[in-house]
């Protein structure tokens, strides 16, 4: 009996290793097949990794990417002066350039008005000339007609002869008196024209340092309060400071040009009208010693001393 039992443990206890066994294989053989595929399929499936992307798989690339290309490409295109300074300005450099651009327009009108009128034909007529030497030619130069020619002419050379005839028949050095006082008028006239162009050469330069001082004020604040770009601060505030000066010495230099250039004009059509009204002396002379002889004309054979320009 006792054998009986014995050998029915020892075959249950086989059924159920039997029965484990199964199970533990049902279960766990599939996945370790998942997990170590053939050589075959290995060997496959390399090729297929390491073949290129088609052609668009560039298409596919995030936007990102592109906008970070786009952005470095134009950070390494140099940016050009003309907007830097429009992006960059601020209110007080307007200011300065506004006061700038207004004083070259001042100076541009100037420029254009002393090249229109400061010419020969409007400071000593060549018909006036002709007409007044037509005069002495024909001994015709009296006081009468002498005033009459002057009245009919505006010209500053009129206005110098003018001065002589109003005081024809006294003595010749009287005359001569005040027709040098009339040209040293008639050519500081002419210089005062010019003189505005020497201001706006003074005070273009003084704005453009103005306006430096305060924007290197300026960008030494902002420097200080910057971070990690101190440097770049620092040199966008000097670069724009320096501008306004450049600005003033742009418009400076021309008008100190021009104003020179113009008083040189002045100074050389003064001495034409000296030598043009210089042949006008011997009809006074004559003028003061016929009024000495009671109304005989006589003409001086002495020479006459020339009119000063200053």
């Amino acid at each position: 009996m006792s054998i009986c039992l014995a050998r029915v443990r020892r075959s249950l206890r086989t059924a159920i290793a039997v029965v484990a066994g199964c199970c533990l294989g049902v279960c766990c053989g599939p996945s370790r097949a998942e997990q170590a595929p053939p050589p075959d399929n290995a060997a496959k499936a390399a090729p297929a990794a390491a073949a290129p992307a088609p052609d668009g798989a560039e298409k596919s690339s995030p936007p990102t990417a592109e906008k970070r290309r786009e952005e470095l490409q134009k950070a390494a295109e140099p940016e050009s002066l003309g907007r830097f300074l429009v992006d960059k300005t601020s209110w007080l450099g307007w200011l300065i350039y506004g006061v700038e651009i207004a004083l070259s327009l001042v100076a541009t009108t100037v420029v254009l008005e002393r090249t229109v009128n400061l010419r020969r034909r409007k400071l000593i007529p060549r018909r006036f000339v002709r007409r007044l030497r037509d005069l002495i030619a024909r001994r015709e130069d009296s006081a009468e007609n002498l005033r009459t020619l002057c009245e009919n002419s505006e010209s500053p050379v009129a206005n110098v002869l003018m001065r002589g005839v109003a005081r024809a028949g006294r003595p010749l050095p009287e005359i001569e008196k005040a027709m040098e006082d009339a040209v040293v008028r008639e050519a500081a006239g002419q210089r005062s024209r010019n003189r505005i162009l020497g201001v706006i050469g003074t005070v273009a330069p003084m704005v453009g340092l103005l306006g430096t001082v305060l924007g290197m004020i300026i960008a030494l604040r902002d420097t200080s309060q910057a971070g990690a770009e101190k440097a770049q601060k620092l040199a966008e505030g000097i670069y724009l400071a320096l501008g306004g000066t450049a600005g003033g010495l742009l418009v400076a230099v021309p008008a100190l040009l021009l104003v020179h250039w113009y008083n040189t004009r002045v100074d050389r059509y003064a001495r034409e009208m000296v030598d043009v009204l210089q042949e006008t002396i011997p009809a006074f002379a004559a003028m003061d010693r016929g009024s000495e002889s009671n109304g005989e004309v006589v003409r001086a054979s002495e020479p006459i001393a020339r009119v000063k320009t200053r």
